[in-house]
């Protein structure tokens, strides 16, 4: 018995623990894609051992595999999960995900320049991402499953499909090598699906004109298509899109769910922090609440729903509210002090200003910075703390806002701001 035998009966006794690990990272990606809105076929497999083992005697002519080990080493897609987009360009998203999600040890792309066809091709074959990963947080029921590397493939449904003939035909020939005139014909069919694409790019710009015109956005979908494709490519390389679930949750709840709406905030979006847009997007939309007209009850609404049922919503209504009027106090100090973009309606807070003022002490500012990650955790529905410690922080929130707002000089504003904070 040679070492390619030893390591496929090793293997099919260890193929339902390749089989599970694919189907977590299936779980996990799916679930992500649609929570942002991303179109896409999404599959799992391990490698069955007939067929892995046709694969690796061919591969060991170029490897000779010395041991079991070596072969495992060599061969990282065992487990692997497919993601075929239905629109090219959200490549970039996935990349965005992937690397959030799981822990990247390597990215290849393709075309790869290195590689050398059977048959001098006019077309550029196969164009695709390929993750080498493995599960970054995983409960404690599947920790054996956290230190193995499985592969995820990205490309779009037409390569995806293309890949399958070309790859069963050309690298698995199961009559005899293929004959010019059959290579010639594949490389004509690459020609038609990288149109196709194309194609599918002009689709994706034309949902986008058609949301515009016709002002409407039905799901989480075309939101998601209309931010991506409404943001110069220059906003998309510098930050990421974030998680957009939260964002339709907020837009179906108010009930403004339209592009007039999100194209007026997309323009506010500054690339220059580190918020995704879609953070920064829900931000300002909360922040501008009563300007939206969006009543008391939908908001009640939407916090309710982060908070779960049967929960008290007063402790987490205090705390956003009170926040909402510190960013507002906080823009009017830095307007003041002539130390914010005049440019901008909305800013992210840089708290570490009002110790240069001399407005809040190393302490508070520090405090500041701890509830802003509350707040986010909130808005997000990732952690959703008792109303009587929310009740709390909310105390201190209101106390760090009065003092900031005592040292506002618009006595005008101030009597403002004073009667806002004293309604929470």
């Amino acid at each position: 018995m040679n070492v390619i035998d030893d390591f496929v009966i090793q293997y099919n006794k260890q193929y339902d623990f390749y089989a599970e690990l694919a189907r977590i990272g299936y779980s996990k990606l799916e679930s992500e894609l649609t929570k942002r809105g991303i179109k896409a076929i999404v599959s799992h497999r391990a490698k069955k051992g007939d067929k892995l083992k046709a694969k690796l005697i061919k591969r060991n002519e170029e490897k000779n595999y010395k041991d079991v080990n070596s072969i495992f080493e060599d061969i990282v897609d065992l487990a692997g999960v497919r993601v075929a987009l239905y629109f090219p360009s959200d490549r970039e998203l996935i990349d965005e995900i992937v690397n959030e999600i799981f822990l990247v040890k390597k990215t290849k792309y393709f075309p790869d320049s290195s590689h050398k066809p059977k048959y001098t091709k006019r077309f550029s074959g196969y164009w695709a991402t390929h993750y080498r990963v493995e599960i970054k947080k995983i409960d404690k029921d599947f920790k054996r499953y956290q230190n193995t590397i499985f592969e995820i493939q990205v490309a779009s449904v037409l390569m995806h499909a293309w890949a399958e003939v070309e790859h069963d035909l050309v690298y698995k020939p199961m009559s005899g090598e293929l004959s010019e005139e059959e290579l010639a014909i594949l490389d004509e069919i690459n020609g038609m699906v990288l149109s196709g694409e194309i194609a599918l790019e002009r689709l994706q710009k034309a949902i986008t004109k058609r949301t515009k015109d016709t002002n409407e956005i039905s799901d989480k979908y075309e939101l998601t298509n209309f931010i991506v494709n409404s943001l110069s490519k220059n906003y998309l390389s510098k930050l990421k899109l974030g998680d957009t679930k939260t964002l339709n949750n907020y837009f179906n709840t108010i009930n403004k769910l339209d592009a007039s709406t999100i194209s007026k905030y997309l323009k506010n979006v500054n690339q220059n922090v580190k918020e995704t847009i879609s953070d920064q997007l829900l931000n300002m939309l909360i922040q501008d609440y009563n300007i939206l007209n969006v009543d008391e009850k939908s908001l009640k609404d939407y916090f309710s729903k982060l908070v779960g049922p049967n929960r008290d919503t007063s402790g987490f209504e205090s705390f956003v509210k009170t926040w909402i009027l510190l960013e507002k106090v906080f823009t009017e100090l830095n307007r003041e002090n002539n130390m914010i973009d005049r440019t901008r309606k909305y800013n992210v807070p840089k708290f570490d200003n009002l110790l240069e003022l001399k407005i809040l002490n190393k302490q508070e500012i520090n405090e500041l910075h701890k509830l802003r990650q509350i707040r986010n955790q909130l808005l997000h529905g990732v952690e959703t703390p008792s109303d009587n410690y929310l009740t709390d922080i909310s105390l201190k929130l209101k106390g760090i806002t009065d003092k900031m707002i005592n040292s506002i000089h618009d006595t005008k504003l101030k009597t403002t701001f004073l009667n806002e904070i004293n309604k929470i």
